[in-house]
């Protein structure tokens, strides 16, 4: 866009007639939310919907998750480009101006829907009675949407790879020290890709076909996963609790490659089972329906707070062969938890490094640090828990993490102490339909995935006789 033409000045929307019911304005709404995020840890999707009660508007809540989940997604690169335009340092402006011209510039550079005038001037709006402010924020984007910055195509490959991939720049060095130009650069599509809606399909209760057939009839695009079986893949997203049979417990939102993870552990009907990390109840209820009405699965949560959400869960999906254990496993006994098992799942608690492109708030905060955190509580979760599986039983490590330290940096040294257990190839137990994502020694991986899957990782083990 060249030139002034067709621009106002400041026109504030949101001056409605009395009679008219006012709705919640969502670039406000998306503004507060990224001014919190911008202090610390804050999840967004949470964030979202406390803003957005039942009755508000579709279209509003909309528009404030496309900004939220823009701005959190692409703040790397946003950041730079407002480094050329300003000649500042975002981080030298306040807390306020800095997330009105992220905003601001997400709408210019990636929403094509929102006219520039729009996108300037109701920005612009939400600088308040403060004229210097806003004539700032003005002055920048409309130079932005008049030319748009470009980035430097000089300097370290892995800087220039954190901005254009919008990675914090500890994380591009990483993964391009670790993986090369090809390996980081599919590990940041994967944490720049918008998260796909999964559902884990309760096809006793209804046939994909039947449940296809539904989705249709809603005007939803859909189709069966070709890779997991009773997974369905939606082309865009849905409010969840509108989609068929979520009431009468049909459905779980539940990415492929975690519906995998859970399949890895092969549960058997009547078998009993511990899913030892067990909200919000995913993988319990998924270990519920495989070991059926003569099996139980004990399922083990240290945050009491999260225990209500797991119970709603398990009710909704008629998971009434689950026993909850709330405590911390460093000082559970084997009988507050009525070991020994067939199998047991350890979903652990990790940096959730692959999942960025589900929550990609956690590029704000996340560091170095918190991989080694978690990694030095993983392997006493699992030498732990090694000890409640019965001979020829099955332990399972995931986590949802593709770094080394979370990964075979955890499961080779235990395998070093604990000679009783060995590996088994993931393609052995999922087909051959898995085996793009099984390394050769034998883990499964899905971590720089390009085709919309989550990045995990997990080793099916065995504990020999």
């Amino acid at each position: 866009m060249s030139g002034s033409a067709g621009w106002k000045r400041w026109p504030c929307a949101g001056r409605r007639p009395r009679s008219t019911p006012v709705s919640i304005n969502p670039r406000r709404v998306a503004r507060d939310i990224l001014v919190k995020l911008d202090r610390g840890p804050l999840d967004l999707q949470r964030a979202i919907a406390d803003a957005f009660p039942d009755g508000a508007s579709s279209r509003d809540r909309a528009l404030a998750s496309e900004l939220v989940w823009g701005v959190a997604r692409w703040r790397y690169r946003l950041d730079a480009l407002l480094r050329k335009a300003t000649g500042r340092r975002v981080k030298e402006l306040d807390r306020s101006a800095r997330a009105l011209l992220r905003m601001g510039l997400y709408q210019l550079e990636y929403l094509d829907r929102v006219p520039a005038s729009a996108a300037v001037n109701e920005t612009v709006c939400l600088a308040g009675n403060n004229r210097r402010l806003k004539g700032f924020i003005n002055g920048v984007l409309r130079r932005c949407a008049e030319q748009m910055p470009t980035l430097d195509d000089g300097g370290a490959p892995a800087r220039l790879l954190g901005q254009s991939a919008s990675l914090p720049p500890w994380l591009a060095e990483r993964w391009w020290q670790r993986y090369g130009e090809a390996g980081a650069t599919a590990r940041a599509h994967q944490a720049n890709t918008p998260a796909r809606l999964t559902l884990r399909l309760n096809t006793a209760a209804c046939s994909m076909d039947d449940y296809l057939s539904r989705l249709a009839g809603m005007g939803l695009e859909a189709h069966a996963s070709q890779r997991v079986a009773g997974a369905v893949c939606l082309s865009r997203f849905y409010p969840v609790t509108e989609l068929p049979g979520y009431d009468d417990g049909w459905i779980y939102v539940q990415d492929e490659a975690s519906q995998w993870v859970g399949q890895l552990l092969a549960a058997q009907p009547g078998e009993r089972v511990l899913d030892a990390c067990a909200a919000p109840g995913g993988k319990t209820t998924q270990l519920s329906a495989a070991v059926g009405p003569d099996g139980q699965v004990v399922a083990v949560e240290i945050d009491p707070a999260r225990i209500p959400r797991l119970q709603e869960n398990l009710t909704r999906l008629h998971a009434d062969n689950v026993h909850l254990v709330t405590g911390d496993l460093a000082t559970l006994s084997a009988a507050d938890v009525g070991a020994p098992f067939d199998r047991v799942l350890l979903d652990a608690p990790c940096s959730a490094m692959g999942i960025l492109g589900r929550h990609p708030e956690g590029k704000w905060w996340k560091t170095a640090a918190t991989v080694d955190s978690h990694a030095g509580q993983q392997g006493a979760l699992l030498a732990r828990l090694a000890e409640w599986v019965k001979p020829e039983g099955v332990l399972v490590y995931a986590v949802c993490s593709g770094e080394q330290e979370e990964g075979p940096e955890i499961v080779e040294p235990f395998l070093q102490t604990h000679a009783d257990f060995e590996v088994v190839s993931a393609s052995g137990v999922l087909g051959d339909v898995a085996a793009p994502w099984v390394t050769s020694s034998g883990f499964f991986e899905t971590s720089g995935s390009t085709d919309g899957l989550d990045g995990f990782f997990a080793a099916h083990l065995v504990r020999r006789a």
